[in-house]
């Protein structure tokens, strides 16, 4: 028995193209507001995933107009001056400049000056804020309407905490382009400048230095104090970081490296920013494959190789568990052997990380502990190109079969938190789904399955499970296996005992599971309320019929201590019971569940 972690429900938002954050009213959009409450996350994750590693944060700030804008004006005079080289366009954020800001190109800066304005017919006070749209190097589609103050104002709104991902792989050269050439000393002052930025305090005078392109990061200061102008005075205290995304990774990041270069360039990050705040929690990348190597390695493995070099200024080590992860050559992706491979992919996964936290035991320093932090998890399809492919019923069983296990065994292994990839957009894994053209919005199945979750009681009690198995062919990560469960469960209970839950997954792609249930030390009140999700195929998804696949609620009229059930096959389905009388709980809370 062990109290649930709150951190486990935690969400990823992309910085760029949100479609989450209404510029003209600086918050939430209101039709998706109840929507993401209604999930509720504790954690949210933010620039994003290698979108991260291309992400400059102060571009994010911008700067106030110093008087007031005119229809057509040709000039624009700034608060500061910017180091915008090769930026072509801008965005004005106001009221009236729509949801996402109204977009403007010019021509040329000069100190303070946006000079040769183009396309700005309207007229805006002084002191409506200016930020830079992409820089060379940066893909179209970023802007920055969404920085590092709405995502704190967008967690502080939910009651949530904030993990930040710091740029690991770019910084600017001397011609103002993105560039994975530039020196370590300016990717590590650009994130101890953020740090100082969120944490730090405007009488903070110390110095961030000059990095090797001559850049001066001021102090903590001057940084602090940016935010105070921009109207938040106190320290934001954010806890959790992390340093690059999927490093070892050459397919999705342009700047992979390797393990040895990651372990030594991590602690000169860690150093720095821990030089600004000290009460920190830094992580560093890790790789879900126990004891795989990067792509840039040809003899070292990765998690054991960054945990020697950098264990000593490491508080926890990042995984992605994607399963299965694969291209299309093992099964296709509407199959019946990858959706065998779904089902089995938690259990595979759970079976990684546990293997994982032997490698951390053997590679970090003595008496060191580094906790297991899984911000990005789901199915990886890498060749789909399809919503169907990416969000159907087999991703919302997986994420909720992974969720159980980490909710169950993460004490045991030292899990801090879980980010789900990803909230909300227009990319083909976002739980709320948003569409450009139409701007309409679909609730995914993983959404539903989440929702679900959030249901849980707040202690965690011991489930016992006697299940047939099922056994699975290798794809992808997803290796062969003979013995995979096929009825999962969790069991929850109130603080006072009252209220007992209990998610119960059936991974059978075709077969309905009669089972007993048996209450150890708890009789419930003989009607007791079920939520489902579950449909007729495990490839049914809501992207043409959006409620194809809900969370549905239903109740039973016959629970008892002791009782029998049918699972519908690849489905989940989540009893919520009350106790009889107060004389019918034990005096320690339910004991277990079979």
């Amino acid at each position: 028995m062990h109290s649930l972690n709150p951190l486990i429900f935690g969400q990823n938002i992309l910085f760029a193209s949100n479609s989450l954050w209404n510029t003209s009213i600086d918050d939430i959009d209101p039709v998706a507001r109840p929507l993401v409450k209604s999930l509720a996350p504790t954690i949210v994750r933010f620039p994003g995933g290698t979108a991260s590693n291309i992400y400059l944060w102060e571009d994010g700030l911008g700067f106030r107009t110093a008087a007031e804008i005119k229809p057509y004006t040709p000039t624009i005079t700034l608060d500061g001056a910017p180091n915008w080289k090769t930026v072509q366009q801008a965005r004005l954020l106001h009221s009236s400049a729509g949801a996402l800001g109204k977009p403007f190109k010019f021509l040329r800066l000069e100190g303070n000056r946006i000079e040769g304005v183009l396309d700005l017919k309207g007229s805006y006070p002084p002191g409506v804020i200016i930020r830079p749209d992409a820089r060379a190097g940066q893909p179209d589609y970023f802007f920055n309407n969404y920085g590092i103050m709405e995502h704190m104002k967008f967690v502080t709104s939910l009651g949530a905490e904030a993990i930040i991902v710091v740029n690991y792989n770019t910084g600017l050269d001397r011609e103002g382009r993105l560039s994975n050439k530039v020196s370590l000393s300016q990717k590590a002052k650009r994130a101890a400048a953020l740090v100082a930025f969120v944490n730090g305090t405007p009488q903070d005078g110390r110095s961030l230095g000059i990095d090797d392109e001559g850049n001066d990061w001021h102090t903590v200061g001057y940084w602090a104090g940016r935010r105070e102008a921009l109207g938040h005075p106190a320290p934001y205290r954010v806890k959790y970081w992390e340093i690059g995304n999927e490093m070892y990774d050459k397919n999705n990041e342009g700047g992979f490296t390797s393990a040895e270069t990651y372990g030594q360039d991590f602690v000169t990050f860690a150093r720095a920013m821990k030089e600004v705040d000290s009460n920190i929690k830094i992580g560093a990348v890790g790789i879900t494959s126990p004891r795989g190597r990067g792509d840039a390695d040809f003899t070292d493995e990765w998690n054991p190789t960054v945990l020697r070099i950098g264990g000593a200024d490491m508080d926890f080590l990042i995984l992605h568990p994607y399963y299965p992860s694969a291209g299309l050559k093992p099964a296709p992706y509407q199959s019946q052997a990858w959706f065998a491979a779904v089902m089995a992919g938690a259990s595979q996964a759970m079976a990684d990380i546990k293997e994982i936290r032997k490698v951390i035991q053997e590679n970090a320093p003595a008496g060191k502990q580094i906790q297991i932090a899984v911000t990005e998890y789901g199915i990886w399809p890498a060749d789909a190109k399809d919503a169907r492919d990416w969000a159907n019923l087999g991703r919302a069983l997986f994420d909720a079969d992974l969720l159980m296990g980490l909710l169950r065994d993460g004490p045991g292994l030292g899990i801090n938190l879980a980010a789900n990839w990803a909230l909300h957009g227009s990319m083909q894994a976002a739980a709320i789904a948003y569409d450009w053209k139409t701007g309409t919005r679909t609730l995914r199945p993983h959404y539903y399955a989440m929702q679900l979750l959030r249901k849980l009681a707040p202690i965690v009690v011991e489930t016992k499970v006697t299940t047939p198995t099922f056994s699975v062919q290798r794809v992808g990560n997803v290796t062969d296996a003979t013995a995979i469960p096929l009825v999962g469960a969790l069991a929850t209970v109130s603080k006072d005992g009252g209220v007992l839950t209990l998610l119960v997954i059936n991974r059978s792609l075709e077969a309905s599971l009669a089972a007993t249930i048996q209450l150890m030390d708890y009789k419930p009140q003989a009607t007791a309320q079920i939520f489902g999700i579950t449909g007729s195929r495990i490839s049914d998804n809501n992207e043409d019929q959006s409620k194809t696949v809900t969370l549905d609620t239903t109740q039973i009229n016959d629970a008892a201590s002791r009782f029998m059930y049918t699972f519908k096959p690849h489905s989940l389905t989540m009893f919520q019971f009350k106790a009889e009388t107060e004389d019918s709980l034990s005096q320690e809370r339910p004991g277990r569940v079979e």
